[in-house]
């Protein structure tokens, strides 16, 4: 079969990340694919399976008013679907929101099966009013619409958009090599991962940290990622007298050694689409405790059972499990032997599989 994947980009996203292991699955099964960013190549955070044919068009960027924005998506939208015209590709599967709008209209008359993929909970997460009524407009022409968990399918569904078939499939989890890492300051430490946002609640858990005052003295707090708040999160630190305790160190790209080194990951989220860092987590066997926010976190980790759950935005709570978890050795271990059975659903084989059905139209 002949594939096109499209995204806006390959930064250091879990759509992307997901988006790159998908096309390297699809490569190895002796498909054709394609993968197409809006983005330059040389923005790449993930790298791409070298059987996957990469297209970049560059022509990303920020537009100073709605009507340059209008004609750069305009622009975007010829580019796009002289692209997929030169490829002809069979089926194509594009993620997130706005890509998903410029996909369908791309492929309006082509003989292409369309697959769009929304990566966010879209109750949780208040799309731009003029990309969410585009969405209401037009998946109804796509031939299928995947998203990652019951509840949010049933909030598609619900739209109602006559002869749309609306389907879950969960992330894949690919277990990283068996790297060491060498740490700068050695000792016990919590980690957390993800783009430095609002919606990551990266502020709650410098607070929540701050509050677990039985935990040890040594332990320390590492958020990986980089955002808009990293600067007020190291403030907050500071303010915190956590100065010498959190520590920032931006993308890190062996995070899966991170983890195993780790004493606990922690997910604080105020929202999720389907975390695949903490699924990445759970593939290292590294205890978590998550934030039961909107999102596919409550059923990776098994209602409760493969890892600890506290109230979205609580950090009273979340201090408890912090404390809770770095003080019992006896529940790391527990979870961290749970996790085995967690990800057996997210095998790799079965949702490429689960994708291959979806693309071929069965």
């Amino acid at each position: 079969m002949r594939i096109m994947l499209a995204i806006s980009s390959l930064g250091a996203g879990g759509a992307e990340r997901v988006m790159t292991i998908l096309a390297g699955a699809f490569a190895r099964r002796g498909h054709e694919v394609w993968l197409v960013t809006l983005g330059q190549s040389g923005a790449d955070f993930y790298t791409v399976e070298p059987r996957v044919r990469r297209i970049a068009l560059g022509i990303m960027g920020e537009s100073p008013n709605k009507l340059r924005a209008l004609w750069a998506n305009l622009r975007r939208l010829r580019a796009f679907r002289r692209v997929i015209s030169t490829i002809e590709p069979q089926a194509l599967l594009s993620f997130m929101t706005s890509m998903n709008v410029l996909a369908i209209l791309a492929c309006v008359r082509l003989p292409v099966r369309v697959v769009i993929s929304e990566r966010v909970d879209p109750v949780a997460h208040q799309e731009n009013r003029i990309w969410a009524t585009l969405r209401s407009l037009v998946y109804r022409r796509a031939d299928t619409v995947v998203v990652q968990t019951e509840k949010i399918a049933e909030w598609f569904r619900a739209k109602s958009w006559k002869g749309v078939r609306i389907i879950v499939i969960p992330n894949p989890v690919v277990p990283a090599p068996d790297e060491a890492i060498s740490l700068e300051q050695p000792g016990p430490f919590l980690l957390a991962a993800g783009r430095l946002t609002h919606q990551k609640g990266f502020d709650l858990l410098i607070r929540a940290f701050a509050e677990a005052t039985t935990r040890p003295r040594e332990l320390r707090l590492v958020i990986a990622g980089e955002g808009p708040e990293t600067q007020p999160l190291c403030d907050l630190a500071s303010e915190l007298g956590l100065a010498a305790q959190v520590t920032l160190p931006g993308r890190v790209r062996n995070l899966s050694a991170l983890m195993r080194a780790a004493l606990a990951f922690v997910l604080p989220s105020r929202y999720e689409g389907f975390p695949n860092v903490l699924l990445e987590a759970l593939a290292a066997g590294v205890p978590c405790v998550a934030a039961d926010a909107p999102g596919g976190t409550r059923e990776i980790l098994g209602d409760g059972a493969y890892g600890l759950l506290v109230p979205p935005g609580d950090s009273q709570a979340l201090a408890e499990a912090i404390t809770l978890i770095a003080t019992d050795a006896e529940l790391r271990q527990r979870l961290s032997t749970a996790a085995t059975a967690a990800i057996e659903r997210y095998d790799l084989d079965r949702v490429v599989n689960q994708w291959e059905r979806v693309l071929a139209g069965a």
